[in-house]
């Protein structure tokens, strides 16, 4: 499986021009790979201003990228501002919502569980209460966003459930230690490739052989 990271310079709440220097991006990538990792919030930035950025799965933003997906014959992985309305008229509820879109067509997604109450995201978003695989290519795959990473029973690999797991994230650099030595640590932890997307760096590329048929048991440490 072939993996590019795209860790881009997110210009603040400004969705088309972000859509317009990922296009760049992805036409250099055609035929070159299979999935194309994405930051967290990659069309806005980590922004609390859900009212105004916030597009249901049907938007704009979605609706262009399964395009590009099936356009550059891959499939793309990241997050963005989700809206959903219960009823008509009804009050609308916000996600950090993490995407992956193939080039058949297929869309899965995850709404952030652990929301990063010190930014002040827990008085903008609803947190997600599921945990979905998605089985692509004969890999299963999680998808997580960011603050999920400090909470190791959220990606535990009980059952082998997974091959590979992806975080997307909008982590600050002065705490990006603490960001590899976690991704390790759960990768350590649950014994499998792990994939990583923060902004501001540049576009890199990794090759994954294919999931071995078992991995070891997962030990309980009590």
């Amino acid at each position: 499986m072939r993996i590019s990271i795209l860790q881009t310079d997110i210009v603040w709440e400004n969705k088309q021009e972000n859509l317009r220097r990922l296009r760049e991006k992805l036409e250099t990538l055609r035929g070159t790979t299979e999935i194309v990792v994405l930051p967290e919030t990659f069309s806005t930035g980590f922004s609390m201003d859900t009212a105004s950025l916030a597009e249901p799965t049907t938007g704009e933003t979605i609706a262009t990228l399964r395009q590009w997906s099936e356009e550059y014959r891959l499939a793309l992985a990241g997050s963005y501002i989700a809206c959903e309305t219960a009823s008509e008229g009804g009050k609308p509820s916000y996600y950090n919502r993490a995407f992956f879109l193939t080039p058949e067509g297929n869309a899965y997604y995850y709404d952030k569980r652990h929301l990063f109450r010190m930014g002040h995201e827990t008085e903008h978003f609803t947190p997600g209460n599921r945990r979905p695989i998605i089985r692509y290519r004969g890999w299963n795959i999680l998808l997580l966003v960011c603050y999920d990473l400090r909470f190791p029973v959220w990606s535990r690999n009980t059952s082998n459930e997974y091959d590979l797991l992806i975080y997307v994230a909008n982590w600050p650099i002065p705490r990006r230690k603490v960001w590899d030595i976690l991704l390790q640590a759960r990768a350590v932890w649950s014994t499998l490739r792990r994939g990583k997307c923060l902004p501001l760096c540049p576009t890199t590329k990794r090759r994954l052989p294919p999931p071995p048929s078992t991995f070891p048991p997962c030990r309980s440490s009590g």
